[in-house]
Parts: C-alpha cells; sequence; structure tokens
C-alpha cells in the first residue's frame, strides 16, 4: 500500500506494520531498552545498516509528494514518527467526513438508492 496522505494512514500504517513486524525489523520503530551495556562498534554499524534498510521500506511504500515533503527523516523512527504525527491523527470529526464522502460516491447504476 502506497501512503498517499491522511486519507489512507491508517491502511497504510497496518499493512507497513505487519511488513516489518515478518521481517523481524519492528525494533527499529519500537526499539527495546538495550540497558546499559554499549552496543560494540561492529554492532552499532549492523544496526545502522538494517536501520537504513528500514527507511527505504518505508520511503519505497511513500507517494512522490509525500517522500519529497519528508524525505530529511534520516531514521526509521524518525520518519515513523512524523508520518504519525502528520496524518495519524485522526479525530471523529476527520472519520465522519471520510464516512460522509465514501457515502457521497456510492452509485448503483442507474437506481435510486431507496429502491
Amino acid at each position: 500500500v502506497t501512503l498517499k496522505g491522511g486519507e489512507n494512514y491508517l491502511l497504510w500504517a497496518r499493512t507497513t506494520k505487519a511488513v516489518l513486524c515478518g521481517r523481524g525489523a519492528w525494533k527499529h520503530i519500537e526499539p527495546q531498552p538495550q540497558g546499559d551495556k554499549p552496543l560494540s562498534e561492529a554492532a552499532e554499524t549492523k544496526r545502522y545498516q538494517e536501520d537504513q534498510a528500514v527507511l527505504a521500506i518505508l520511503q519505497s511504500s511513500l507517494d512522490v509528494p509525500v517522500l519529497e515533503a519528508y524525505s530529511y527523516c534520516e531514521d526509521a523512527k524518525g520518519l515513523w514518527d512524523t508520518l504519525k504525527n502528520v496524518f495519524g491523527n485522526v479525530t471523529n470529526l476527520t472519520r465522519v467526513f471520510e464516512v460522509k464522502r465514501a457515502i457521497n460516491n456510492l452509485a448503483q447504476e442507474d437506481m435510486e438508492f431507496n429502491k
């Protein structure tokens, strides 16, 4: 699913989370505490490479205007959180508007809805 903006954010977020979880990469979006033990240089390099791969997955799922607007995000969590803040703030009023718009777009060929 390609994120086009607020109108399909929830679907995009659910499907993208499933993809990342399936690849064992959700830890880059919601990292678990590592404790006080610092990572070795090799482990830090590996973590960075994995994070950039997750960032690339996220970026490839964005429509071009969305990608251009948020290409400044340098890590996967930063991009995810930014998109959630921008598009994920779905209020009841927004949902009502989306439902009304969907109803208005319905059609039954040449028949009226009450038939």
